[in-house]
């Protein structure tokens, strides 16, 4: 069973390397996206893409559901 993550800020400088990272090392990747029009490099990859904005508590809860890291950025 592959270990789960979220990230927040996957579109930025950080975020970008950071997911990457994540999956080359296995991991199932989900981006929280305030704007998913805007995927950028994102959309080339493997993740799956959740829009929604870690300040709403109710798009936090549904995002964080299932996964085993969070990585806020």
């Amino acid at each position: 069973m592959k270990l789960k993550s979220l990230v927040t800020g996957a579109t930025g400088f950080i975020g970008s390397h950071l997911v990457e990272f994540l999956l080359q090392k296995g991991l199932e990747v989900r981006c929280l996206l305030r704007n998913p029009d805007q995927l950028g490099w994102l959309k080339d990859l493997s993740v799956q893409i959740v829009k929604g904005d870690c300040l709403e508590q109710s798009s936090l809860i549904a995002a964080v559901q299932g996964m085993d890291y969070v990585f806020h950025l």
